[in-house]
């Protein structure tokens, strides 16, 4: 009887889902580890056995290596070697070379540089396929988005020097006087750079609307709020029927290029007073 129970609360005890450890919590363990802290005590407060705690001693380099790559800390898949290991660390350091002087990296063409890779390595088998490339995305955390604005292009260092220049240049002013001026082209027929589409097609557009006209906004340190600036092509656009531009709730200008010059401007800059 004292038999039949034991083999019931081994199976029972088989049955339990057995717990997988996640990357981050492998990398916490192994620094306890090295810290002194028993196996067993670890073991203990994770929910698992001893030998699933002491194994992490083996796989240290591996689990270390993977960590700093960047792969998802949340991940609790076991890294397998797959004979690309090479490839995979120069195409890496490729991307973090790429990302780092905003350079826009695609799909196709991170897989255009693994075969470079490959065959400065003779790796004659290697097909860098659209599952190399997910694998290789997922590994190192790697998403797509849309690149947005010119904020990589800013010298932080010239930021700090204007804004201690910036008191000293706005001594003597009223506030009311202390304009903040931004101008932009406002291409008012193009549409999203992101789309869906159907899986498994090209998601490729068409030729994109370059008709653009000129915006200057401009408002005191006071918060007080001036009467913008439009620049366009015509003297009298079409969507001007039956309206003076004396009427609109903007100062409108015009010119071939709808670009801003030195008369607009300063006529502008009188208005404002």
């Amino acid at each position: 009887m004292l038999t039949a129970d034991r083999q019931t609360i081994k199976m029972a005890d088989a049955r339990k889902k057995r717990i997988v450890l996640t990357l981050e919590q492998k990398i916490n363990a192994i620094k306890r580890l090295d810290q002194g802290t028993p196996a067993y005590k670890i073991a203990s407060e994770m929910g698992v056995g001893k030998t699933q705690i002491q194994s992490l001693r083996k796989r240290k380099a591996e689990l270390m290596t993977d960590y700093e790559n960047n792969v998802p800390a949340e991940s609790k898949r076991r890294r397998y070697l797959t004979g690309n290991e090479e490839i995979n660390e120069l195409t890496l350091k490729w991307v973090h070379d790429a990302v780092s002087r905003r350079i826009n990296v695609t799909g196709p063409l991170i897989q255009a540089k693994a075969l470079e890779f490959a065959q400065s390595l003779n790796k004659t088998d290697f097909r860098a396929s659209k599952g190399w490339l997910e694998s290789f995305k997922q590994r190192n955390n790697l998403v797509y988005g849309t690149m947005s604005g010119e904020r990589g292009d800013v010298n932080i260092k010239c930021v700090d020097d204007w804004k201690n220049k910036l008191s000293e240049l706005c001594d003597g002013y009223d506030e009311k006087d202390i304009l903040n001026m931004d101008e932009t082209g406002l291409f008012f027929k193009d549409t999203s750079r992101q789309t869906f589409h159907f899986k498994g097609d090209d998601c490729a557009g068409g030729k994109r609307s370059k008709e653009r006209i000129t915006v200057l906004l401009c408002a005191s340190s006071t918060g007080e709020k001036f009467k913008p600036l439009v620049i366009g092509k015509s003297k009298q656009p079409r969507c001007f029927k039956n309206i003076k531009p004396e009427q609109l709730p903007v100062h409108y200008y015009y010119n071939k290029k709808a670009w801003m010059n030195s008369m607009i401007y300063e006529d502008y800059l009188k208005k404002t007073e």
